[in-house]
């Protein structure tokens, strides 16, 4: 005999915003990187100040798209969760229904 499934929508829900949440945090993260506009010149004028600027730049690119990622994956976890929380409640809704439970 198999044991029933419980599943706890609230909880769906929260991870969902929780996910969201993550996204957003990212997202502004990223943002504020873009934002601090550090150019070649911070690094000052010495040819060993340019070696650190490229390193920095390229970094600095890494980390963006490391960011835009993070965004694009936890929001796309919160929409699956939305979603699941969403077809389960559907299919439990219909059963009740189905078998005059729902009325």
């Amino acid at each position: 005999m198999t044991q029933p499934v419980k599943v706890y929508l609230d909880a769906m829900t929260r991870y969902a915003d929780a996910m969201q949440d993550l996204g957003t945090a990212f997202g502004n993260t990223r943002a504020l990187l873009v934002d601090a506009d550090v150019t070649e010149d911070s690094f000052g004028m010495l040819p060993e100040s340019r070696e650190v600027a490229t390193v920095y730049e390229q970094r600095t690119t890494d980390g963006l798209e490391v960011l835009r990622t993070g965004e694009d994956v936890f929001g796309e976890l919160a929409v699956a969760f939305r979603q699941m929380r969403d077809n389960y409640q559907g299919t439990d809704q219909a059963a009740g229904d189905r078998f005059g439970g729902g009325k």
